[in-house]
């Protein structure tokens, strides 16, 4: 759905404000988007992009139309900030999808973006790229870039040698895994917790299930906040890594006793099966911080359930055969957007700037490249690095 016709100028004028005050600190996408104004490197260029619409990516849609493209956005479910979208359609942006858009309906969005023909994805989860290799010709296509673990693992492991155009995976970034993955990631997931649930942190009993950079970085800050934090990780490297930073790492059948609450950020599917929960305890609650809510089998929780209740906007009760009570937040959606506010604009500043800055590789060098996923090219981390450590450390 294009969202245009169902907001109101009030909401409008509130997206305009937070875009505005987002932008005020997103020092190097303001840079990129002087350079792409003087320069047009977009310029007759149509961009689809698939991300979570909220200020901060408003921003980056701004620097690329700022550059002459023509932007396509839709968002992922549950995130969409759909005063932030309203904004960027009166500024000449094309929008599709609210909010309330379940998977469904998120699915036709992919499909509305990519009938606009474009010549540059910017994907998120890797739905555009796999929806345009499946259904498209791609003709006109130059590149992409894919910002998630989710994204990567998808186009590695399933689509693989079938993609015939190259694809930046900005998450190979050891920039975007430091500072967005491990610290944005880290502090918000948090902050969306606690909006969510009014609960203090110290003594909370969390399990951990995934110790990648987003793992990494949940764990570490609610153990500097008090909590007690077991990890669970099926990769022997890292679940060493998780050891040796001093936390428990168990397999997860062992941890039902412990936990009072989970948090999935595997980017894989099925982290938490549907065997799982009757094991655990009554009041466990359950979060993810995955690009996609399928961490967790989901389906078969509210299958089995023998009664639900929605006790806030974003808590809702299962009741299982065994009287015990399991609480999911924000219906399994990414907590720190669905339940807050997403990474700063700070840390977004630099794993934005790495995706326009990877789409412009993409188009002056697009004779040069190889097919399928590949990592953001080293003069492109260099340069963003040194823009960020100037704005962050530099100025004393």
């Amino acid at each position: 759905m294009n969202l245009k016709n169902n907001t109101t100028h009030g909401s409008i004028e509130e997206g305009k404000r937070s875009i505005h005050w987002t932008e005020m600190h997103m020092p190097l996408l303001s840079e990129l988007k002087s350079q792409f104004a003087k320069e047009q490197p977009f310029a007759g260029l149509t961009i689809g992009v698939c991300i979570h619409v909220e200020p901060k990516t408003a921003v980056l849609c701004r620097t690329l139309q700022a550059g002459g493209a023509n932007v396509v956005l839709t968002g992922s479910p549950g995130t969409t900030k759909d005063a932030v979208a309203a904004a960027l359609q009166e500024e000449g942006i094309t929008v599709y999808g609210q909010r309330s858009d379940r998977r469904n309906e998120h699915l036709q969005n992919i499909h509305n973006v990519l009938r606009h023909h474009p010549h540059l994805l910017m994907d998120n989860g890797a739905d555009l790229a796999r929806t345009l290799i499946q259904h498209y010709d791609n003709n006109s296509l130059i590149g992409g870039t894919e910002e998630t673990t989710t994204g990567a693992n998808l186009l590695r492991e399933e689509t693989g040698e079938n993609i015939p155009f190259p694809i930046i995976v900005i998450n190979d970034s050891p920039l975007k895994r430091i500072m967005e993955n491990e610290h944005g990631v880290g502090q918000t997931i948090i902050e969306g917790f606690m909006r969510t649930t009014n609960l203090i942190l110290p003594t909370r009993r969390f399990v951990i299930v995934g110790y990648g950079t987003c793992g990494r970085g949940i764990a570490r800050y609610l153990r500097n906040l008090g909590s007690q934090v077991v990890v669970i990780e099926t990769d022997p490297i890292a679940g060493l890594e998780a050891a040796l930073d001093g936390f428990r790492v168990a397999r997860l059948e062992d941890t039902f006793a412990f936990a009072q609450v989970y948090i999935t950020v595997t980017g894989r599917p099925n982290a938490i099966l549907k065997e799982h929960f009757s094991q655990m305890n009554d009041g466990t609650i359950l979060a993810n911080a995955g690009h996609f809510s399928w961490e967790m089998d989901l389906e078969s929780l509210r299958q089995d359930a023998q009664h639900t209740e929605q006790l806030t906007a974003d808590i809702e009760q299962f009741t299982l055969a065994n009287g015990r009570r399991l609480m999911l937040l924000t219906q399994g959606e990414m907590l720190n957007l669905a339940g807050g506010s997403g990474n700063p604009a700070e840390t977004m500043d630099l794993g934005l700037s790495l995706q326009a800055a990877s789409l412009l590789y993409l188009v002056q060098q697009r004779q040069h490249l190889i097919f399928g996923p590949q990592p953001v090219p080293h003069s492109v981390n260099n340069t963003i690095a040194g823009q960020m450590l100037k704005h962050l450390s530099y100025k004393i």
